[in-house]
């Protein structure tokens, strides 16, 4: 059984086949219980100067909250097509892939629910997109935030375990699964080996070519599934981060899953990732995956000090320690 079918659809002002557009673009949007941030997001899309063709939102909240935002006929008035469905419990990919099924778009603008796009930002991620048809995935960039650079403890091993010299991992998954953005940020369009499902416009085609999200996350699947997805659509074509088309994130903390938990699931999806989307022996995975935990031992201590977050550290370490735990049982099945 698909994602979709154990979905049901809860509202929708979209009817099947109504205003298809080929060359469209459908906004993804999963949501767990955060309308003010949601109705923040569906105003930047009505400012759009590009606006887009339909958004389905993945509710994994079970309330009537969202669906109150959704169906506010506002919407409607200012030529916004919104459509909700419910898919429970929450899970992010999921949620993603129940609203991909349901969408009838060549184009699918992948955003979580506390962005607040430019007005601008669909138009430059399409024209970057249509420019080159080896483009498969556009990346936005952020204007409340910037990206940051390596730790000192992966400085020291990226150069002497990767063997990269300083800022050649710009843009690029390395090691145990790192992901790492440009610092400053580029002026033109520049390569990327992952993508964000915050603030990516991909091609419809090239996710079908690709397989589509991972199944094999754990828990919620809020962490690394979109540096898998990333990876998976970079062997179909090219991924660009596009500087010019901008959003702010605003990381509303409603709805988020406990420390030990997010622990957990990046931890343990690291590996799996490691293991099955880019081919590891088990002893490779096995190992990258204790030298991010020993690289990130070091830095969570010294940041957990500097900025008195002990209880949030110890939460990560039980987490640690649940999915290494996961690994060394799924080693020896």
């Amino acid at each position: 059984m698909s994602f979709a079918a154990s979905c049901r659809t809860v509202d929708t002002t979209v009817k099947p086949g109504e205003g298809m557009n080929p060359n469209g673009v459908s906004v993804i949007v999963p949501t767990i219980g955060r309308p003010a941030s949601l109705r923040a997001l569906l105003e930047s899309l009505t400012t759009q100067t590009v606006p887009p063709d339909e958004v389905i939102v993945a509710d994994g909240s079970g309330g009537s909250e969202i669906e109150n935002v959704v169906s506010a006929p506002e919407w409607v008035s200012r030529g916004l097509r919104v459509s909700r469905i419910s898919v429970l419990p929450p899970n992010a990919v999921q949620q993603r892939v129940a609203a991909i099924e349901k969408s009838r778009h060549e184009y699918l603008l992948l955003l979580d629910d506390d962005v607040v796009l430019e007005p601008d930002c669909v138009e430059r991620l399409v024209t970057t997109m249509t420019a080159d048809r080896n483009v498969v995935g556009v990346v936005a960039d952020f204007n409340n935030q910037t990206w940051p650079p390596p730790t000192r403890p992966w400085r020291w091993y990226l150069k002497y375990v990767e063997g990269m010299t300083e800022g050649a991992c710009q843009g690029k998954v390395v090691g145990p699964l790192l992901r790492f953005g440009y610092f400053p940020s580029p002026s033109r369009p520049a390569p990327m080996q992952w993508l964000g499902t915050c603030n990516t416009l991909i091609r419809r085609d090239a996710y079908e070519r690709a397989g589509g999200f991972s199944d094999f996350f754990l828990h919620r699947s809020t962490i690394n599934e979109d540096v898998d997805l990333g990876l998976k659509l970079a062997r179909q074509g090219t991924l660009l981060l596009c500087p010019a088309a901008r959003l702010a994130h605003f990381h509303a903390p409603g709805g988020r899953a406990s420390a030990r938990i997010a622990a957990e699931d990046d931890l343990y999806n690291r590996y799996v990732i490691l293991r099955r989307t880019l081919g590891h022996s088990a002893a490779r995975a096995g190992g990258l995956i204790l030298a991010y935990c020993a690289i990130e031992t070091i830095s969570g201590v010294a940041a957990s000090i500097r900025h008195q977050r002990v209880a949030g550290f110890v939460g990560r370490l039980a987490g640690w320690s649940s999915a290494l735990f996961r690994i060394a049982r799924s080693s020896a099945a």
